[in-house]
């Protein structure tokens, strides 16, 4: 058993995610924006669109690549996942930054330069965004207890949602920041506004990861010599494993419309189009994310992972289809906005399940593997998974914000609820196929006793 890490350690480890969490954000969704209407391909769409959709792929497999050579690398000084996040954070911010400066380097007037760099730079964002993300992930499984996992993944899910609420901010501020018209060229002014924010953004980034390598121990491993096709074998024939990346995959395809079309649902459908309600609206359903973090932590350790996603999914079923009461109620009305509030926090109490528990199972089910194998392969365990849930989201964004987001049948909004119930409701017969508390017997016994108290004279000596 594994000593406990301290509520500081924990932390530490958690904020990682906001410097990411806003790179993706932004480069996600200002990336498509600012090549389009400021360096210049808002007439070839094609191009841009399949130069975003690239890193789509490359991130896939860039995330399981890494986590498996991460697994194996010999780094007996720093240890094989620090390794990764000290040269990771500062490659992934230098890309960034590189990612929104062409102007700076080639000739805006040229399409396919612009298009080449747009190309080469979102390729390099998204192989060190797995270059990072994915060993820094895999650490939990070695530095974390069964019994921690759920509590640090809910800081993880926090400081995801604040990177959210930031990069958003950002993204919905940033033609205010720039102050010009479609298709003006960018003024010296407007360039250094822009360097300025996107290099701000780039040193946070590396500075969120410093507190966890400096306070994190991370054990010497010495190197292994693997064959590739036998981990593969090994991670395919883990049941429990393959069962959680099929259940992921297809209730992520219902999660991921959800959370696209979102925007246009409350803008479209509720009204909310003002700063004021769509802050509240935001806030009832994003602020409810967060707070119901604390209770899925403590509901878990009396019920288990798998029983407490069983009870979130059950209560989104339900919910979700209330998007088509919005067709009854009569538009403006104080109970249609009030219900559109009340919606959109019943909605955050229900998706926070679906954000907590995912990188604990996950780690769970990895270091159940090196118990019984005496080998780590929790960089394989971790990347692999991006590949089938980027598969199924990519798929989803394509059919579904394809069918629904058209401009042209705004009605079809109404049946978002239902539409990604079916998903939710779909992945909880494969769910309940497998064991996603695999510690149970240990959490509930007298190993978990002896080890609670070994981990608080640990605590104990930490703090003389």
């Amino acid at each position: 058993m594994l000593s406990k890490l301290t509520k500081g350690q924990k932390f530490a480890y958690s904020i990682c995610r906001i410097g990411t969490s806003v790179f993706m954000n932004v480069a996600t969704v200002a990336t498509v924006w600012i090549y389009d209407n400021i360096f210049g391909l808002k007439d070839y769409p094609y191009l841009n669109s399949a130069a975003v959709a690239s890193g789509k792929i490359i991130i896939a497999f860039s995330s399981f690549l890494f986590g498996y050579i991460s697994d194996i690398i010999p780094a007996k000084k720093i240890g094989r996942r620090k390794f990764f996040i000290w040269t990771g954070a500062p490659l992934l911010a230098i890309s960034f930054v590189m990612l929104f400066i062409p102007h700076l380097f080639i000739q805006a007037e040229s399409t396919w330069s612009v298009f080449s760099w747009l190309f080469v730079w979102n390729a390099m964002f998204n192989i060190f965004y797995g270059y990072l993300t994915t060993p820094h992930q895999s650490w939990m499984a070695e530095i974390s207890t069964e019994d921690d996992r759920v509590q640090i993944s809910s800081f993880q899910n926090t400081a995801n949602l604040i990177a959210s609420l930031f990069g958003t901010g950002y993204i919905f501020l940033l033609p205010s920041i720039l102050d010009l018209q479609e298709g003006e060229v960018l003024t010296t002014q407007a360039s250094n506004i822009l360097l300025i924010t996107i290099v701000v953004f780039a040193v946070l980034e590396v500075l969120f990861f410093l507190p966890a390598l400096f306070v994190i121990k991370d054990e010497p491993v010495e190197r292994i010599e693997r064959n590739v096709i036998r981990e593969f074998s090994i991670v395919f024939k883990n049941r429990n494993y393959v069962i959680w990346f099929m259940a992921q995959g297809v209730y992520s395809m219902g999660l991921i419309f959800l959370t696209t079309v979102i925007l246009d649902f409350s803008t479209d459908i509720l009204g909310f189009t003002g700063m004021v309600e769509t802050i509240i609206f935001g806030l009832s359903m994003f602020g409810t994310i967060m707070l119901s973090f604390i209770l899925w932590v403590f509901i878990a350790r009396k019920i288990g992972k798998k029983n407490s996603v069983l009870i979130g999914f059950g209560f989104l079923i339900v919910i979700l289809p209330l998007s088509l009461i919005f067709k009854v109620l009569s538009a403006g009305t104080i109970a249609f906005t009030i219900m559109g509030y009340v919606y959109g926090f019943l909605l955050g109490l229900g998706i926070s399940a679906s954000q907590v528990f995912p990188y604990a199972i996950i780690a769970d089910i990895a270091d159940k593997d090196e118990r019984e194998t005496n080998e780590s392969r929790a960089g394989m365990y971790t990347g692999f998974n991006s590949i089938p849930l980027n598969i199924f989201q990519a798929i989803s964004i394509f059919f579904l914000v394809g069918y629904f987001g058209n401009e042209a049948f705004q009605e079809r909004l109404f049946w978002m609820g239902p539409v990604t119930a079916i998903f939710i409701l779909a992945a909880i017969p494969i769910i309940m196929l497998g064991n996603f508390d695999p510690f149970k017997e240990i959490t509930n016994g007298e190993a978990y006793k002896e080890a609670e108290a070994m981990n608080n004279y640990s605590d104990e000596l930490d703090g003389n």
